[in-house]
């Protein structure tokens, strides 16, 4: 019996492909990121999304929240889509093909931590990020990690000595440094280069969340095969992810 239900499911799914209407309005949730997410709607994420839903006869609602509230809303089905991440815990699942790739930084004291010698100076040492931003595969084995709600109290733990290194990406560290109310001289830190990660939208593993991840990496291909995805990347001034195609 669980075998031909499976069976009937995936024939529903893969019938229902093709029709992109049938798909309604997809509500995508996440945090409002400079260049990414604007709050005007226009923003990497938010011209891709277009380009493979809006412009293909599916409306795209967005909603702005933290990613973990973002996360919490599609696991519960009340969002299709967070945009983006690195993992997914069950019942999410990330969709085939990033939507960013790029460098993530790390933000010290040149006197406390000495000179940079690549991502093994975190080894043993306290990296502070905001929450749910990074996970224990993104630094050397015996990191020890910590996590705060906001960029500037995560910046402001590093400048008071409470955490060795603040990790983010490099936009975001620097208005970290620019709205920072603790004083500091920023001779006496330093940023680097902490590691490199994609960045996937998140989706819930459902017939929806299956069709919406199709019609997403359909439109990612067709993108990608006629130009415009690169386009929009050099656009925003973004680095072009590393696509790997099936044939």
């Amino acid at each position: 019996m669980k075998r031909y239900v499976l069976s009937l499911l995936l024939v529903l799914l893969v019938s229902s492909w093709g029709h992109a209407a049938d798909l309604g309005e997809i509500v995508v949730v996440g945090p409002s990121w400079n260049k990414f997410t604007n709050h005007d709607g226009t923003g990497l994420y938010h011209e891709i999304l277009n380009k493979i839903f809006t412009e293909q006869g599916v409306p795209v609602r967005r909603i702005y929240v933290s990613s973990q509230r973002g996360n919490d809303l599609v696991a519960a089905g009340k969002a299709d889509m967070m945009t983006c991440r690195d993992r997914a815990p069950s019942p999410l699942f990330l969709a085939r093909y990033a939507m960013y790739e790029g460098e993530f930084h790390c933000f010290f004291n040149l006197k406390r931590q000495g000179v940079w010698q690549g991502p093994e100076s975190m080894a043993g040492k306290s990296v502070v990020f905001r929450l749910g931003y990074y996970a224990p595969k993104n630094f050397p084995e015996g990191t020890i990690l910590k996590e705060v709600k906001t960029a500037d109290a995560a910046l402001g733990m590093v400048v008071l000595g409470r955490a060795d290194f603040y990790i983010d990406d490099l936009n975001f560290i620097n208005e970290s440094v620019k709205a920072s109310t603790v004083p500091f001289s920023k001779d006496d830190y330093d940023i680097q280069v902490a590691g490199r990660r994609q960045y996937f939208p998140v989706l819930r593993d459902s017939l929806r969340g299956r069709q919406i991840e199709e019609m997403y990496a359909k439109g990612i291909e067709r993108l990608h095969a006629s130009g415009e995805l690169q386009s929009i990347f050099e656009k925003w001034g973004f680095p072009y992810p590393h696509y790997e195609f099936s044939e």
